[in-house]
């Protein structure tokens, strides 16, 4: 698996608001300083050779906007400024920017071009990049992932990372899941599937306390395609009727 940097896990009180990593030299991915706010969500910025995109804009308790307009000093590129969902963790910096998609899926569905929310597939260009855009309800109304042909990356969102998958419309996600889970399999090979916090410690099913700003022993950012596949098991095994399951990787949390 590729190597990502020890992230700022809350345990020093110094450091930046917002740690950055490159990824490769178009593709970087920022966390907000857990020591900022408990969520210690993970922004990315995705250049191409027009327009980059910024997905989420983090809590708004640390100025996103100068370290990204840091990260695109010499180049001369139209930025978007859009979302995985429209939850206040991911959407409190938006004032920051001066152009932001909209948080309805309304709006989410007519910047990006999506006619059969949530079950049409749509591709985004930002010049010599293309990302599919999967629209994936169910954690909220506005979920999407966003998968990038060069990288092989899957961005996810809340949908799916190390932690407790919170799941508000459990028919909506179970079915969310699965077509994401069949995208995959059909020809969009995953290198890694990256979401937006990190919840669990190193010790398998383990996860820290609700609200903790501190998190010693952090799991792995990144997961492997084969967690998407098994927790598209889990939900097709679980059925209609909610229930919280506990994996290695990840806990579903119906709420």
């Amino acid at each position: 698996m590729t190597t990502f940097p020890a992230w700022d896990d809350g345990t020093t009180t110094s450091g930046p608001e917002h740690q950055v990593h490159w990824y490769d030299d178009r593709t970087a991915i920022i966390r907000q300083a857990l020591r900022t706010n408990f969520e210690g969500p993970f922004c990315y910025l995705l250049l191409g050779s027009e327009r980059a995109l910024l997905l989420d804009t983090g809590t708004g308790h640390a100025d996103l906007r100068a370290v990204v307009d840091e990260l695109l000093s010499g180049h001369e590129l139209e930025l978007v400024v859009a979302h995985t969902h429209g939850h206040g963790d991911h959407i409190g910096g938006d004032a920051q920017f001066d152009h932001v998609v909209g948080t309805s899926a309304e709006e989410v569905a007519e910047y990006f071009g999506i006619t059969a929310w949530p079950d049409q597939i749509v591709q985004f260009e930002l010049g010599e990049r293309t990302l599919d855009i999967i629209p994936i309800p169910g954690h909220h109304t506005t979920d999407l992932a966003f998968y990038d042909r060069s990288t092989r990356l899957l961005l996810t969102g809340d949908s799916l990372y190390p932690g407790r998958l919170y799941v508000t419309d459990w028919a909506a996600y179970r079915a969310s899941v699965a077509r994401l889970a069949e995208f995959v399999a059909t020809g969009n090979p995953v290198e890694l599937v990256l979401g937006a916090h990190i919840e669990m410690t190193d010790q398998a099913g383990a996860d820290f306390a609700m609200g903790a700003d501190r998190h010693p022993g952090e799991h792995e950012l990144a997961l492997r395609s084969a967690v998407l596949a098994e927790l598209a098991a889990v939900l097709a095994e679980a059925g209609p009727e909610p229930r919280r399951v506990v994996r290695e990787h990840f806990i579903v949390f119906p709420r």
